[in-house]
């Protein structure tokens, strides 16, 4: 999956679960893995989104997403959360959705 020491705090990292796409944000020393596809155009960019709080901008328009709930700030859109486990250095996502 990947490596917490591999995760910079206040950045994301594109991982690839069972070929589901997932952005896996560090923030606040907790890691946070969300859908990598915005609801709003379907563009798979929100691993290089921009960070303010607990809230993630899709760079393409804008849409801002919780970290948490996954729910658009904006529209009516959502992006599925997955619940983070950590062993070790190492992070695991449930393919589960949250929310």
């Amino acid at each position: 999956m990947a490596r917490l020491s591999e995760l910079r705090e206040g950045h994301a990292r594109k991982v690839e679960v069972d070929d589901l796409e997932v952005a896996l944000w560090r923030v606040g020393g907790r890691v946070y893995a969300i859908g990598n596809v915005c609801a709003h155009q379907h563009f798979s960019l929100l691993h290089q989104g921009i960070l303010e709080g607990l809230t993630v901008g899709c760079p393409m328009h804008g849409w801002r997403y919780s970290l948490e709930t996954g729910l658009a700030l904006e529209g009516s859109g959502r992006v599925p959360v997955y619940r983070v486990m950590m062993k070790g250095d190492t992070v695991l996502v449930s393919l589960a959705a949250e929310g």
